[in-house]
């Protein structure tokens, strides 16, 4: 889902989606969800501005 927003040129929801995706991998101990997520870190260095991105990567960096 996060990945099809930033397809879409929506970082913001793209950010608050892949940040929620995350938490709950980590919650239920999911590592290759996890890894699915860590895989569009890159992709959100892009649109560092947009918000809510910024705090995605700090989560991610944990």
């Amino acid at each position: 889902m996060a990945a099809s927003h930033l397809e879409l040129k929506e970082p913001e929801i793209a950010a608050r989606t892949a940040g929620e995706a995350l938490r709950l991998a980590r919650r239920i101990g999911a590592p290759r969800c996890e890894a699915l997520v860590q895989d569009l870190v890159p992709a959100f260095r892009h649109v560092r501005a947009a918000e809510g991105v910024e705090e995605f990567l700090a989560l991610a960096a944990v």
